[in-house]
């Protein structure tokens, strides 16, 4: 058999020719997969960097909303917030009622002046053709300070002008006080009103109560015309009634009414209500346990005999209360449950009222 050596050669060589152009194929796929693979390496690292901010951002701005939506749910639930402000661009006014206090409001007017009150309004509530607030407050109603509500004649007005009061002027005013004519707010430290309700304990409270302090007649019997807190110093610490409280209630809030148009002493503010501790307490209770560590209310609520008689006499500007010698009696054994009990106001008494206590 003949054997063509130059065929197989060339075979072979054909066949390793072969191989080698497989290789180098192969060789140049791997190298343009390799560019490939970097083109590709660099595309996904770059759409990867690009949706990574583009989540960046939306999650920004969804935690942006969330803050934002916070603050405003915050401020409705937690309403303080808004009213954080410098003690001096806080404004503080005070609404009261009175019935023939003459004799008083000149002194009432001034001392919450210089604690630092913004204005004060207050409701006449004389029978018509009695005396006028205007007549002795000429000065301090032309200065702006002082504004007078008519009420005259009509009785059962001492809720309904609370309200009044606070509705028309919850804007204006940061915080507004609701104090009688005989109660004289005292603050501990010669702080202002600004100071004392801006305090940090206070920051959170929609409503400050401060508890009554009662003051005796200093065995005194006929008036004199000097200030109250010069002629009535003595005080009882242990009197029940001093349980009591007067309310500061922070502006601007939607639901604010007086629970009862016979209750003076709280308003119903569904919000967190303090006491002068700053501590939490019911917010529709006229009462809380007394403390008189910041701040307390002194209230000259009998002064002399002489001048509880008229009081007596006066009525009530809360309430329609009968005068009959039944209801007179209970309002005098009130009188000497705080005073002491003397023949000489005991007879006062019955020149007066012909009732008979001895």
């Amino acid at each position: 058999m003949n054997f063509d050596f130059k065929y197989f050669t060339f075979k072979k060589n054909d066949s390793l020719l072969k191989k080698n152009m497989n290789k180098k194929r192969t060789i140049n796929n791997i190298i343009q997969n390799k560019n490939s693979f970097k083109k590709i390496s660099i595309y996904s690292r770059k759409k990867f960097i690009n949706d990574v901010m583009t989540k960046i951002k939306k999650l920004s701005l969804l935690i942006l909303l969330i803050i934002i939506i916070n603050i405003k749910a915050t401020r409705i639930f937690s309403p303080h917030l808004k009213y954080l402000k410098n003690i001096k661009d806080v404004k503080v006014g005070l609404c009261a009622i009175g019935k023939k206090e003459n004799l008083y409001v000149q002194e009432y007017v001034k001392h919450y002046k210089n604690i630092g009150y913004n204005h004060i309004f207050l409701y006449d509530n004389n029978d018509i053709g009695d005396e006028k607030l205007e007549d002795v407050l000429y000065n301090e109603v032309n200065s702006g300070f002082v504004t007078i509500i008519n009420k005259r004649g009509i009785k059962n007005q001492q809720g309904i002008s609370y309200k009044d009061c606070y509705e028309k002027n919850k804007k204006e005013y940061d915080w507004l006080s609701f104090f009688d004519m005989d109660e004289f707010l005292f603050i501990k430290h010669n702080k202002t009103v600004q100071e004392f309700l801006s305090d940090e304990k206070y920051k959170k409270c929609m409503t400050v109560k401060v508890n009554w302090l009662f003051y005796t007649d200093n065995d005194l019997v006929y008036y004199e015309n000097k200030p109250l807190n010069e002629r009535f110093t003595t005080y009882r610490l242990d009197y029940f009634p001093n349980i009591h409280i007067k309310s500061t209630v922070r502006g601007n809030l939607s639901r604010n009414y007086w629970s009862s148009l016979n209750n003076p002493h709280t308003s119903t503010v569904r919000y967190l209500t303090c006491n002068s501790l700053g501590q939490k307490i019911k917010f529709d209770t006229p009462f809380n346990p007394p403390n008189y560590d910041f701040a307390y209310i002194k209230h000259f609520s009998t002064k002399t005999i002489e001048e509880f008689c008229n009081k007596v006499r006066r009525g009530y500007v809360s309430r329609d209360f009968q005068l009959n010698k039944k209801n007179w009696a209970k309002r005098f054994n009130n009188f000497f449950l705080l005073n002491k009990k003397t023949k000489e106001k005991l007879d006062y008494i019955k020149s007066k009222f012909q009732i008979d206590l001895s």
